[in-house]
């Protein structure tokens, strides 16, 4: 996108208008906005004041009519022919009333005075629920109204009623051209604009020519309902999109409002006529401005023009010696004097870019690609890789120096295609020798020149380098069979050692089965010889007593005999039978728990049921010693379609493993089995919790490694929790987790499935 220029001295002309412009605008506005709170201030306190004036000289006017009417009410005496000759005589033209009815004090028609002469209430109607007979009858001598429903005849126009002492009534009919000529000479020139309207807010009169007010705007509405309230009135209201201020003034004696309206803002006539001065005041000042600007600017750019010319000749390569020009504008000689510092910079720096180019170790050359690969520059090391000299080189082309063999510079001009390239060729000495080069070529497109940049490298060194790196990567490749075959070698005999552990780990973990098992044997069969010696001493009693009974019964029988007999007989059946069904509980505990943990039998089961028997197969090995087994464990419930024996020998090594190390030197300890279904009724929660010692942070991360134990040596083999753990996840399709603190105790968690996977338990595998 092209950007129109402009000259400084245009853009100066224009900045300075624009100040100027915005200047003069920010104190023109300035005045008006503080001239404006002046004029809204003084003509709301003349609106208002001509508002109670109009308001005041109205109700003059009107109560000369009332006071007419009074008058006229005096003089009727009460005969019906001879008032309604009187009210006839004071209507029609150049009259003030257009009707005039007399009413008894029961609301009657009494007498009746109409223009022209046509009766529209005749004599004898009844006006009893007429508005204006109601509001003197109510206790006030007078009324007004301007609502034609509150009139005899209906008609538009203004009524008046006045009340004589004797209870009588007179209602008069003001025509409204009356009250409108009576409002306009009220009112006269340079008056605020003024409404007269009744409380239901239709406009009476107006001090406006030429407007149809039926009823008052929506916008002035509020003022009413204010005035209505006895409020204060709001200050202003909008007709449309003209806002008006507002001023109310209320006639008791008439019941009417006078509400008087002003133009505000910019609409009000002195804003109006302040405008054209501020407008005129605006226009000379920026004509004055104009002239300045455009010769201030002229002597601004001067100096300007004259840096710029220096600045095209050091551009060009023509600056000559001496100071840069300077001028009146303090910017202007700032940016000579950085001008002359980077003219001075921009020397400095070819001359270290000729010093750098001649000094870099590769050769180079820049040559113009439109002008037959014409020399403009080349670096020192390229005149000695070549043998040839810089200025018999600089401008000439590539084939009066006779760099290339014949038929190479087409090939090359051929392979020139893109930005940059890379190729192999033969470049000739000055001598004729034929040098092997690797150049690396990149196209400089600038406005006016087309260059090619050339950086080149001697190949003859790096094909023997290439040699070199040939022969080391054969005798690389030699140590690198080697090496991969005494690795071979040792990978075949970890593999062996690997299969030993393996077998060595499956013996263990079937010696920790069997001595799991073995344990549990013996501390049942210890449980077995209590029950049973009892059930043995029971017989021996019963066998005592029926001998007894036998002797006695060969010397005569007696009634105190027999009831002993029956008395030893039955205590000796009660023993033996609580005896031998302990014997045969623990029996049928042992005999479940052991044919669970020998079988990988999958059958349907409540968790409590196993827990139980797990429970009384291991009660035995705590008979004998401080610590209790709790279980709030559910007998039903929590239904499972499992595997039984991996999860008793998960609970039992649990247990064992808090005996084991949780109350390992504790005089007391207590175990606590917990289960509960899970907030999705398909997983089944069991907690296993100690009151040991705890677990140590740096071993509660390892627990379920096999050998990792704390007792190595001492009873422990480290492998009951990894078979837990490989049993939980493995077996049963859930999760073992513990969570421990020194001092605080242990809590294994497991949350296994309530239906076990489908895929068929695998014996437990050995570290791998």
């Amino acid at each position: 996108m092209t950007v129109r220029a402009w000259r400084l001295r245009t853009h100066l002309s224009a900045l300075l208008l624009a100040t100027m412009a915005l200047a003069l605008a920010i104190v023109v506005v300035s005045g008006l906005l503080w001239r404006l709170p002046q004029f809204e201030r003084d003509s709301q306190r003349q609106l208002r004041q001509q508002t109670r004036d109009v308001a005041a000289r109205i109700e003059l006017l009107l109560g000369a009519r009332q006071a007419r009417l009074a008058l006229l009410a005096g003089v009727l005496g009460g005969e019906a022919s001879g008032d309604e000759a009187v009210l006839q005589a004071q209507v029609g033209p150049g009259q003030d009333f257009q009707a005039l009815y007399l009413l008894s004090a029961q609301g009657v028609v009494r007498a009746v005075g109409e223009a022209g002469g046509t009766a529209m209430v005749a004599p004898g109607r009844s006006l009893a629920a007429n508005a204006l007979f109601a509001a003197v009858r109510g206790g006030r001598n007078t009324a007004w109204s301007g609502d034609p429903t509150a009139l005899p005849s209906g008609a538009a126009s203004v009524g008046l009623a006045y009340r004589r002492s004797d209870g009588m009534v007179l209602i008069g009919e003001l025509p409204l051209a009356l009250l409108h000529e009576v409002l306009q000479a009220v009112a006269g020139h340079g008056t605020a604009e003024v409404w007269v309207v009744d409380h239901a807010g239709t406009i009476l009169a107006d001090t406006e020519q030429g407007r149809d007010w039926a009823q008052l705007p929506p916008g002035a509405m509020p003022v009413l309902q204010a005035m209505r309230a006895g409020q204060a009135v709001p200050g202003g209201f909008a007709i449309g999109t003209q806002q008006l201020w507002a001023a109310a003034a209320e006639s008791e004696r008439l019941g009417w409002f006078f509400i008087g309206r002003a133009p505000a803002g910019w609409d009000h006539p002195a804003v109006r006529e302040l405008l054209p001065y501020g407008v005129a005041v605006f226009g000379a000042c920026l004509a004055l401005g104009l002239l300045i600007a455009a010769a201030w600017a002229r002597r601004m750019g001067r100096s300007l023009h004259e840096i710029l010319a220096r600045a095209a000749q050091t551009t060009a390569g023509q600056a000559g010696g001496g100071a840069w020009p300077r001028g009146s504008v303090a910017e202007f000689n700032a940016i000579s004097s950085d001008l002359e510092g980077l003219a001075a910079a921009l020397q400095e720096r070819q001359q270290k870019f000729r010093a750098i180019f001649n000094a870099l170790p590769v050769p180079m050359a820049v040559t113009d690609a439109d002008d037959d690969g014409r020399a403009l520059n080349v670096n020192e090391a390229w005149c000695r890789v070549l043998g040839h000299r810089r200025e018999d080189v600089l401008g000439r082309t590539e084939t009066e120096i006779g760099l290339f063999p014949p038929g190479q510079r087409a090939w090359m001009l051929e392979q020139l295609r893109g930005d940059s390239t890379t190729l192999e060729f033969q470049m000739l000495r000055k001598d004729g020798q034929a040098l092997p080069m690797r150049s690396s070529c990149r196209r400089v497109r600038l406005p006016h020149a087309h260059w090619l940049v050339w950086a080149s490298v001697d190949m003859g060194a790096l094909r023997s380098v290439e040699r070199e790196l040939r022969e080391l990567n054969q005798q690389l490749e030699q140590r690198v069979d080697r090496r991969t075959q005494a690795l071979a070698d040792a990978n075949t005999q970890l593999a062996r050692q690997v299969q030993q552990l393996r077998l060595v780990q499956d013996g263990l973990v079937h010696s920790e089965k069997m001595a799991a098992l073995g344990a549990l044997v013996a501390g049942v069969a210890h449980e077995l010889n209590t029950p049973l010696g009892n059930g043995v001493m029971a017989a021996s009693a019963l066998g005592d007593a029926v001998r007894h009974f036998r002797g006695l019964a060969q010397a005569g029988l007696r009634r105190a005999d027999l009831q002993q007999l029956t008395e030893a007989v039955a205590q000796g059946v009660d023993i033996a039978q609580r005896n031998l069904r302990r014997a045969a509980d623990l029996v049928q505990s042992f005999k479940q728990v052991a044919v669970d943990q020998t079988s990988s039998q999958r059958r349907r089961f409540e968790l409590g049921e196993v827990v139980h028997e797990m429970v009384v197969s291991l009660r035995p090995s705590f008979h004998r010693t401080p610590y209790r087994i709790e279980v709030d464990v559910p007998e039903t419930g929590l239904l499972l379609d499992s595997y039984p024996g991996a999860l008793g020998q998960t609970i039992g090594n649990l247990i064992q493993n808090a005996v084991l190390h949780g109350f390992d030197g504790r005089a007391h300890g207590t175990v606590r089995i917990a289960a509960g279904r899970g907030t999705d009724d398909a997983t089944v929660w069991l907690h296993v919790q100690d009151d040991g010692k705890g677990i140590a942070p740096e071993h509660i991360d390892r627990i379920f490694e096999p050998f990792m134990t704390t007792r190595m040596g001492r009873g422990g083999t480290g492998l009951g929790l990894h078979i837990s753990y490989n049993a939980v996840v493995n077996v049963l399709g859930g999760t073992l987790t513990v969570q421990s603190a020194p001092g605080q105790g242990s809590c294994f968690v497991l949350r296994i499935p309530s239906e076990a996977p489908l895929s068929v338990p695998q014996p437990l595998e050995p570290l791998a």
